[in-house]
């Protein structure tokens, strides 16, 4: 949370007790939450704040580089406070999305988008496909493949 604070100050951004709890929570979780559920997870112990509040926040948040947002399979959005370089494994079925680095994926080439005109800013990788409680559910004998 130091670092959060600096970096807010370093930005001009008020250090408010909500963008601390909203950036908290997430930076505490793994599991890429929507703004819905960080409200869930936040309005426990800050009843009077608002959905609309941690939209803002997530937002202001987003756009200063501080989080990430991602959109996985048309689903609502999902960030992350994780901002060091990393891809996402997203599980088709459940939702469940999981960081992963790969340092091969770190080195895709981006030229052919450059010589297209195309200013390339970020390049992650989302692969797609079943978590392991999704491809082997609980109660069915699992045969190797």
């Amino acid at each position: 949370m130091t670092h959060f604070v600096g970096q807010c100050r370093l930005r001009k951004l008020a250090v408010t007790p909500q963008r601390l709890a909203i950036y908290g929570a997430l930076a505490r979780t793994d599991a890429h939450p929507t703004a819905e559920g960080l409200y869930r997870a936040i309005h426990v112990r800050y009843p009077t704040i608002s959905l609309a509040t941690v939209y803002k926040t997530l937002e202001t948040l987003e756009r200063e580089g501080l989080i990430s947002r991602f959109s996985f399979l048309h689903q609502a959005a999902r960030y992350d406070a994780n901002q060091e370089r990393h891809h996402h494994r997203v599980c088709i079925q459940c939702g469940r999305v999981e960081d992963f680095t790969d340092r091969a994926l770190d080195r895709l080439p981006t030229g052919v988008h450059q010589r297209r005109g195309f200013k390339v800013l970020a390049q992650l990788v989302q692969v797609n496909g079943l978590c392991r409680r999704c491809k082997h559910p609980a109660g069915r004998s699992v045969r190797p493949t």
